[in-house]
């Protein structure tokens, strides 16, 4: 007999905050994001013809994990759990966050460039400290939408199957869904993973005003309703702008853009701060999106 959805969904968290990720010689993520890599490589050309072989590739990537997931979903009671597992990372999060604030407490700029890496894919060279703790606070805010609420709402809407593709559509994303070489390949990915994440975005704002103290939401409320109006990618950036207004910092990636929750920039303090938040978020978005769930079912 299955788990109850909430159930699995509490079980692949708490599997998730004590075990963490699993290495990616064993990780069904890490393995599809090999696929998609090697079958990029083969047909990428850098012409129009692109964007039909990148929607090919998510395919190739949807199918792969669907298969090796299919497996772990056929484990007595506990199927669904371990395939949930596989799909979020809060503790992983949170241990790539840390050395950054580590590093940064202790002065060793490269040391927190290089720990930042693991998180942002902007060039981190020329960062100064205060804005290297601004790009891991702007990576946790944003993966709290990619990592917990989207695969947790689409297991819920869709089971696990739902989770699988939106995680393979969220790793196709991380990897193509940029400008310059890969414009027109990571289209399809970049479309789709923006969909998915502004359907499921609703409950995510919902669980971090659940998860953050109101009174300190409250108080910037105003700023940050004015700055969302201007939000090109709301999938990504809201998630952030909540993070920002309640942290009271102003998250900045250079020459793109600023997300302003307060004047200053954010400090080892606040790196902390954001992992402390992401723990707590990880706990209560279970129930938050189970809840938001049960009001679209028939």
């Amino acid at each position: 007999m299955p788990l109850d959805p909430l159930l699995a969904a509490y079980l692949a968290v708490a599997l998730d905050l004590v075990l963490g990720d699993p290495p990616n010689r064993f990780h069904p993520v890490a393995w599809c994001g090999r696929v998609m890599e090697l079958v990029e490589k083969r047909v990428r050309r850098g012409r129009v013809l692109d964007v039909v072989w990148g929607g090919l590739t998510l395919a190739v990537g949807c199918g792969f994990l669907l298969g090796v997931c299919y497996p772990l979903h056929y484990i007595p009671m506990v199927g669904d759990a371990l395939v949930l597992w596989v799909c979020i990372s809060v503790r992983g999060l949170v241990e790539h966050l840390l050395p950054v604030e580590r590093e940064l407490r202790e002065g060793n700029l490269d040391g927190a460039r290089q720990a930042v890496r693991w998180l942002v894919s902007r060039d981190v060279s020329r960062l100064n400290g205060a804005e290297v703790a601004s790009a891991a606070v702007e990576s946790c805010f944003e993966n709290l939408l990619d990592s917990v609420v989207g695969p947790l709402w689409w297991y819920y809407l869709l089971g696990w199957p739902g989770a699988v593709m939106y995680r393979a559509t969220n790793v196709a994303d991380a990897m193509f869904g940029y400008r310059g070489e890969y414009e027109m390949f990571g289209k399809i990915p970049a479309r789709l993973d923006d969909l998915l994440n502004v359907l499921s975005l609703p409950v995510c704002a919902a669980a971090l005003t659940v998860t953050l103290p109101w009174w300190i939401l409250r108080a910037r409320l105003r700023s940050l309703l004015r700055a969302a109006r201007d939000v090109p990618s709301p999938s990504s950036w809201l998630p952030m702008y909540v993070g920002a207004c309640a942290l009271g910092v102003r998250l900045e990636k250079p020459n793109v853009y600023v997300l302003k929750g307060g004047d200053r920039l954010p400090t080892p303090d606040d790196v902390r701060r954001a992992a402390q938040i992401a723990v707590i978020f990880g706990l209560v978005a279970p129930g938050i999106t189970y809840v938001a769930a049960g009001l679209l079912s028939p």
